[in-house]
């Protein structure tokens, strides 16, 4: 009995250590989606407080600022779903035992989509970053000074 408790616990311990880089991968992104909303917010503001209804700098790095908050929020889709796979990889691990029956390829499947999930989540976000740059480079190349060539290299 002590035995089979063991396999149990051994069995479902790895993927809750998946869902805690998982859930640490959610709250990194949670936090750049919540900056992107605020940087939307105040580039909106102050497009607002120049009286114009056009200013194409603002406009662009506005633009670019939602991009990144869509592929964040694809990025923060996969990544949960990837933990709900893992809770039902768990949920099978433990089944099996109980059961006394063979759930590996159910398990296996769970896992696949688990690590393609993650795998999907790690490609928006590097995408994400890419974005940033870009709106970074729109933000930088905007600010008084000679040296604006320096920065076209960013987008």
């Amino acid at each position: 009995m002590i035995t089979s408790f063991n396999e149990i616990l051994s069995s479902a311990l790895t993927p809750t250590m998946l869902i805690s880089g998982v859930g640490l991968m959610m709250l990194c992104m949670t936090n750049r989606y919540n900056s992107t909303t605020d940087r939307i917010r105040k580039l909106i503001k102050r497009r607002e407080a120049s009286g114009l209804k056009n200013e194409p700098c603002i406009d662009t790095e506005i633009r670019y600022v939602f991009r990144r908050a869509a592929l964040l929020r694809h990025a923060m889709l996969c990544i949960s779903s990837s933990a709900v796979c893992t809770g039902f990889l768990v949920a099978t691990s433990v089944a099996s035992h109980f059961l006394d029956t063979d759930l590996t390829s159910l398990a296996v499947l769970w896992l696949f989509l688990s690590i393609g999930l993650i795998l999907l989540s790690s490609l928006f976000f590097f995408f994400e970053v890419l974005t940033s740059l870009k709106a970074l480079g729109i933000a930088v190349s905007n600010l008084p000074g000679k040296r604006k060539k320096h920065y076209a290299r960013f987008y």
